[in-house]
């Protein structure tokens, strides 16, 4: 149950802010990046959870 807390916290709050993130990507008028910089915080939150995981073994 100690992991799927997070898991769920996370997908709640996907659910209810995924809508907006999407339609803020793909509006064609402000800048062709953003669907990277939404890429780039994936790949950084991916980084950061395998390097605290990583501390926790033993």
């Amino acid at each position: 149950m100690n992991r799927q807390s997070p898991l769920i916290l996370l997908l709640l709050v996907a659910y209810i802010f995924l809508p907006m993130v999407f339609q803020w990507a793909t509006d064609a008028l402000n800048g062709w990046y953003k669907p990277f910089i939404i890429w780039i915080a994936v790949i950084i939150g991916a980084y950061l959870l395998q390097k605290r995981d990583r501390r926790n073994e033993p």
